[in-house]
């Protein structure tokens, strides 16, 4: 008879307390209004604009991951913008490393990148009638423009580069607070330029727009399932993630009471995502007894940790059974599982549909327990198959399908 065991658990692999911070660049200017304005983030035109930030303005958003930034109208606007609602079909963010503000390039925006850049949102962006407002100084924030995309992008040091992308809308252009080139700290701790065209490398140095970063704590590995079911001598692990940051995988681990973990497999994680993950690993023809599982989460640096322990009892089947092969339908190769509750000479054969056989899967002595074996199909033509397994105390047969 056939036992299963599941175990389910919620847990986190890490912890951390999360608390937003809201940064603006440059920070002198985060209760001042700036002395110019510019449009590149709400031109009418397709436009390319890149940010460049000197590390040493950087500080609080350290090891924090940037979730969104905003803008802001400047103190010379007369009226809340915009006057009807806007919908910009493309409005794309890159992030990533930079060179010095002062080392910037107009001929080759790509150059202004030190290493890859990461794109962290890939959206349209709905604007409403009215929301960037006017009348203080300086004025009130606008919405944010979320990093939407499924990714997550942690600021770690060094000098920051905020590229926009955008495709331009129809309605009225509107400039945001910016500083002018003539800024003490411009071309040195700040800087930006621009390009005309969704796609430009090369363009003008630009006014640089003041800009607020919404950042928080990274978001954890969150692993909210983890479970196990032992079928005969196979163990299927399965286990579910809600967030992952920087996830290189998951060694899986396994032990008798009596004894220390050992390693038994390997998962590759998903890096970094927002999104559920779900993975499985199975533990073929594990001995009789009691045994307790864990997971070790690695980090691609390398840092990791560990989840709960589960346990699971691994008994040898007391019936004969012939599993559904996997996958079904299949090309050209599928799997088949079967438990033999006593010692002795199995045959598997496969028939076609007049019963005539063509092909002998196996035809040997097979001790009690769970065994498994592949069936490759590659000399036959696609259509249904029958298997069927025989032993002096069992028969049973199954279907199968072979699609070419």
């Amino acid at each position: 008879m056939k036992t299963i065991f599941t175990f389910l658990f919620t847990f986190f692999l890490i912890s951390g307390v999360f608390a937003q911070v809201y940064h603006v660049v440059p920070p002198d200017y985060t209760n001042t209004p700036g002395n110019a304005g510019f449009l590149s983030q709400f031109a009418t035109t397709p436009r390319t604009y890149q940010l460049l930030m000197h590390e040493s303005l950087l500080a609080p958003i350290l090891n924090k991951q940037l979730l969104a930034v905003s803008w802001r109208l400047p103190t010379s606007a007369t009226s809340n913008w915009p006057a009807a609602d806007i919908t910009i079909t493309d409005y794309d963010f890159y992030l990533g490393q930079s060179v010095d503000p002062a080392n910037m390039s107009l001929t080759d925006f790509s150059a202004n990148f030190v290493g890859p850049k990461k794109q962290v949102r890939a959206d349209s962006l709905y604007i409403p009638a009215n929301v960037y407002t006017f009348g203080n100084s300086p004025n009130n924030w606008g919405p944010e423009m979320s990093f939407a995309l499924d990714s997550v992008w942690v600021y770690t040091g060094g000098h920051l580069l905020v590229e926009l992308r955008h495709t331009g809308f129809t309605g009225t252009s509107r400039s945001v607070d910016a500083l002018g080139t003539s800024t003490p700290g411009y071309g040195t701790m700040f800087r930006s330029c621009w390009g005309s065209g969704y796609t430009a490398n090369s363009g003008s140095q630009g006014n640089f727009s003041i800009v607020r970063i919404t950042a928080d704590d990274p978001i954890p590995v969150e692993l909210i399932s983890f479970t196990a079911a032992a079928s005969g001598k196979n163990v299927l692990l399965q286990w579910t993630t809600a967030t992952e940051l920087n996830n290189s995988g998951f060694e899986v681990q396994r032990k008798t009471v009596d004894s220390e973990y050992e390693v038994v497999g390997f998962v590759a994680g998903s890096g970094s995502t927002t999104e559920q993950r779900d993975y499985s690993f199975s533990d073929i023809n594990v001995p009789d007894g009691k045994y307790i599982y864990r997971l070790k989460q690695i980090d691609f640096n390398g840092v990791f940790d560990f989840s709960n322990e589960i346990e699971v009892e691994v008994n040898a089947p007391a019936e004969y059974a012939l599993e559904q092969n996997y996958p079904n339908p299949f090309n050209p190769s599928t799997t088949i599982n079967y438990s033999i509750a006593e010692a002795g000479i199995v045959k598997i054969a496969v028939y076609n549909l007049l019963g005539q056989e063509v092909a002998l899967i196996v035809n040997e002595f097979k001790e009690a327990g769970l065994h498994s074996v592949n069936f490759d199909a590659s000399s036959l033509t696609s259509g249904a198959y029958f298997y069927t397994i025989e032993t002096p105390q069992f028969k049973q047969t199954r279907k199968m399908l072979l699609a070419k």
